[in-house]
């Protein structure tokens, strides 16, 4: 039997899904290390969990306006995800985010019960590295970014957001730098006194730290900065007690993956997300 239970108090909400998230920190980085961060006052846009037989199947997020993280905790039937898009397409999603094949299916379901579109927005690789078996072979520096950065790493993000899709504005991005600076987990890749490339640090979970806004600038690019910066930072995480780092990836884009998986990236899953919008 599936049911769907919603949750309106966060502390609630983590007292019943942290410890199942917990069991696969990696796979589910993305909630996790988003739970970590919200606080007893928070008010998500969404929380919910799908139950099978009275067990959690699958954990539903939305902090992100344009999506909802779906964590999936135990194997659905594609009869049982038909009978969970029933449940939630009275449901307000903009989008959904999780394990590729289930959302691909369950996203086209919802789009068919509420008569929309669903379109794949980014498909992408979760990776996970317990050892560096490549270290940096540029030369060069890793530097913890410092507020007299800021206007480097604010022209960066702005930069990374276009790139991947999801342009912000220049306020965006220098609210979005402060606060990566100040977390005191960006880090910069500097040759010869010149910054060359930048990688973050973020969503702290007990065992795993995830690596994310990976960014050198195009006349920089094809050089092995950005491999030298993210085997150096993984190195340092894992040096700070972490046992994992993880990052996601674009499938679409063979050259990073490579990279990623000659520093000892390992794949770990796939992972989709897709909007949903009206039809034309």
């Amino acid at each position: 039997m599936i049911q769907l239970h919603r949750y309106r108090e966060v502390q609630e909400f983590k007292n019943q899904v942290e410890p199942l998230l917990s069991k696969n920190e990696v796979l589910h980085n993305l909630a996790l290390g988003i739970l970590h961060s919200l606080q007893e006052n928070s008010k998500p846009n969404f929380m919910g969990v799908i139950l099978k037989d009275s067990r959690a199947a699958l954990v539903l997020l939305q902090t992100h306006p344009k999506q909802i993280i779906l964590s999936q905790i135990q194997q659905l039937t594609e009869g049982e995800l038909s009978e969970a898009a029933e449940l939630l397409q009275e449901i307000e999603i903009p989008g959904l985010v999780g394990e590729r094949q289930m959302v691909l299916y369950l996203s086209q379901k919802l789009a068919d019960l509420k008569n929309q579109e669903a379109s794949l927005k980014m498909d992408q690789r979760i990776y996970r590295l317990d050892k560096v078996k490549k270290a940096a072979d540029a030369d060069g520096v890793l530097v913890k970014a410092r507020l007299e950065h800021l206007p480097l790493v604010t022209e960066w993000i702005w930069e990374f957001m276009g790139v991947i899709g999801e342009p912000v504005s220049k306020e965006q991005a220098v609210k979005t730098g402060e606060a990566f600076i100040k977390a005191e987990r960006l880090f910069l890749w500097e040759v010869n006194g010149k910054y060359v490339s930048i990688a973050n640090a973020t969503r702290p979970t007990a065992h795993n730290i995830t690596i994310n806004f990976v960014y050198t600038p195009q006349k920089e690019r094809k050089k092995g900065y950005a491999s030298s910066c993210v085997s150096t930072l993984s190195q340092l995480m894992l040096d700070e007690g972490f046992q994992t780092t993880s990052l996601y990836t674009d499938m679409t884009n063979p050259t990073s993956n490579k990279i990623y998986m000659e520093i000892g990236y390992e794949h770990v899953a796939d992972s989709a997300l897709v909007l949903f919008h009206e039809k034309k």
